[in-house]
Formats: structure tokens, sequence, C-alpha cells
């Protein structure tokens, strides 16, 4: 799973150029595994202060076959206080946001916005209202810089880039010729130190929003990942280690004792809270089982209702449906309407013959109200004193659902 990327203040902490002593190392590639001692020593050699009194860094800014371009810088550690240790503490980044150095800045910046210094070895002077900066850049990364300060005088800038062109040329003989160089000032006229330090034309663009042009380059050297130079002192990122330690102690002992709380008053209202859900359970089922039982005597009645209000299988409307099935030559004797036990209807009477007989049966069986009819072992029998075929048979009713509960 990728880390999850830090967001960035809205102005990143940096350090003047001015305010630090820089230089370009030019090692064989076999260096890269002793190049922490390397620009230790360099450092050494370079800094007019005990070891502990400043801070440095560096940057692999070309990598070639035979050699690494590395960027190298340090300041006094109360010229860092001055310029960037408020700045950090302010967005509580001591280990966590790099103090970048501005030329770095402006490199990255100048190479966004004018692509054309990105191609070959051109010059860029930055006259900034802070700061000026004179960056020779190799296809866009800094081979030379130079930092002084804003009110410096025109002889003093050209002097110093000439001699910046001049020693590029004597240590590097494969650095090529230098391009056409670019100025950012506020007026033309600042352009004069470039163009006397190169000995022709330059290009010149307006800097009307200095600032955003350094904080658009440290944001994108910061979200790169890719940098790695920074000059935040070794006792700073201590100073923000054991405040953070602090910060955790304290933030352990509140929360142990907000957990503590939390316990005791579990412990206490605990009972009383389940005591109280139990009751109000208890309650919801009572009058839940009370509706429950209003609903049943309700449908109860109603089914009592429907029972007795049903007079489909009366008497009536079984004597109505013989009366309707048989021929007119049949004559009933006997009508017996029993629903003490079977609900059953016995009918006995006089036919013609045993084919009217079978065909009120078989009208009777169709009817849906009939569950079915008992013939006995002989349907009718010959009347010796009228002649006539005699029957007798018996009607199955269906059973109510009270009775037939009753009966179970």
């Amino acid at each position: 799973m990728p880390k999850k990327r830090q967001k960035l203040p809205d102005s990143l902490p940096y350090v003047p150029t001015f305010d630090t002593v820089c230089a370009r190392l030019s090692l064989p590639a076999e260096a890269r595994e002793t190049l922490d001692d390397a620009v230790r020593l360099t450092m050494e050699s370079l800094m007019p202060f005990e070891e502990e009194a400043y801070t440095y860094s560096y940057e692999v800014v070309r990598e070639r076959p035979e050699a690494l371009d590395v960027f190298v810088a340090g300041a006094a550690n109360e010229t860092l206080a001055q310029c960037g240790h408020d700045a950090l503490r302010a967005v509580d980044g001591l280990g966590k946001v790099r103090l970048d150095l501005s030329a770095l800045g402006w490199a990255r910046g100048v190479a966004a916005r004018w692509p054309q210094v990105g191609e070959g070895l051109r010059p860029v002077l930055v006259r900034a209202p802070k700061e000026t900066v004179f960056l020779l850049l190799a296809d866009g990364a800094p081979l030379e810089v130079r930092g002084f300060p804003p009110d410096s005088a025109d002889e003093v800038l050209a002097h110093a880039m000439t001699l910046a062109l001049v020693r590029l040329g004597m240590e590097d003989e494969s650095a090529g010729a230098v391009g056409r160089g670019l100025c950012l000032a506020a007026e033309p006229a600042q352009a004069e130190p470039l163009r006397q330090a190169l000995g022709g034309e330059v290009d010149f663009e307006p800097l009307a929003d200095a600032e955003a042009l350094l904080q658009a380059g440290l944001r994108a050297r910061a979200e790169e990942g890719r940098a790695t130079f920074d000059l935040t002192p070794p006792a700073w990122i201590a100073e923000a280690k054991a405040l953070r330690q602090k910060r955790l102690l304290l933030l352990g002992g509140s929360a142990f004792g907000v957990v503590w709380l939390l316990c005791a008053l579990t412990l206490f209202f605990l009972p009383r809270v389940y005591a109280k859900m139990a009751a109000d359970v208890r309650a919801e089922l009572d009058a839940q089982h009370a509706a429950y039982e209003e609903v049943m005597a309700l449908r109860n009645q109603l089914d009592l209702v429907r029972a007795y209000g049903d007079r489909s299988q009366s008497a009536l409307e079984m004597l109505l449906l013989i009366c309707k099935s048989k021929q007119p030559n049949v004559i009933l004797k006997s009508f017996t309407y029993d629903r003490t036990k079977d609900s059953t209807v016995r009918v006995t009477g006089l036919a013609d013959t045993t084919g009217d007989v079978y065909d009120l049966i078989n009208k009777l069986e169709a009817d849906e109200r009939i569950v079915r009819v008992d013939r006995g072992t002989q349907v009718a029998s010959l009347d010796r004193a009228t002649g006539r075929q005699a029957f007798t048979f018996t009607l199955y009713l269906p059973v109510p659902e009270e009775e037939e509960e009753e009966t179970r």
C-alpha cells in the first residue's frame, strides 16, 4: 500500500543562498559509496566554523557515466535559526518538512516556467527583492550557484559570474558551449551584469511574482520526493523528537485518565442502565402480549360471526338443493338434518326408476357443499305397496372448523 503523502504548508521554509557557502563537487562515479565522507571533508575545509556550529547538506544534481556532479551547501546554525527555525516550528514540520535552499527552488521554478533553459548549458540571473541568485544550469541541473544580497552592485555580480563561467570551463572541458542567458528582474537594465559576463545579449523576463515562483519550485521539489537536500540542523530534529515524545506522554496520560473515568462510570452506571433496559423490554413485551390477546379475541369473534352467519349449509338450503336436483317424478318422504356430529342429511323417497335416483345422487355430488354421498349397500329397492323404487342415502357436509377442533 503506497504511503500517504503528507500535506505541505502553504509557504515552505528556505535558506537564502547568500547566507550559505555553496560548492560543486565533480567526483568519480565510483565515489558514490564514499560520498558522505567526501562531502564532509569538503565542508570541513570550506566552513569557517566549528563542526557543531554549522549544518551542511548535498544533492546529486547530475550523473554521468564517468562522474557525479554533487551540489553542497552549508550555513551557520545561528543563520539557519533566523531564517528557518520559526517557520518549521510554525508548521510543526521539524523532521517532516525539509529546509531547502532558495537557489535549488529557483532552478526548479525557472526550468518549469521557461523550458528553454532546460536544454544545454544556460546561465540564469534572478534578481528578486530578497536576494540575487546566479544559476548555471546544465539541462536544468544547477552546476554552479552563487548567491548575493539584493543590493549587490552590478560590477560585483558581473565579476562573480565571469569567474564562475571560467571555473566551469577549466574544470569541465566536456561541458560544452554556454548558451544564451536569461535574466529575471523587475527592469531590463538589471540584466547588464549578465550581458557583461557573457559578452553578448541575453533574454529578459519581468519578475513580478518572485516569491510565488520560488515557492512553486520548492513545492515541486518537495512533492516529487526525489530531492534530498536538507539544511535542518540535527539539534532541531532532536528537539522535535523530544517534543513529540513529551506530547505522546501527555496524550497517553490523558487517554489513560479518560479510559479510567469511562471504566468507573461504566461500572457505576452499567447495572442501572441494564436494569432500566430490562424493565423497558419487559414493558414492551407485556404491551405486545396484551395487544396480541386483544387481536386474537377479536379474530375469534369474527370467526364465530362468520360461522353462524353462513347459511349456505342450513337445512332449508339443503332441502332447496335436493328439490332443484330431483326429477318431478321423484317424491321425498323424509329429510333428516343432523349437525350433532358429522353434519349429515339423511334423505328417503320414491322414484319411478333407479336411474332417477342415480341422477339425483350425481347432481348432489357435483355440488361443492357436499363432501360425499353415502349410498349404503343398496341405493334403491322395490316398494311393493306403490310399485315404485324406494331409496335412501346420506349426504355428508363440511364440518365447521370450531366443531372439528372440539372433536379433536
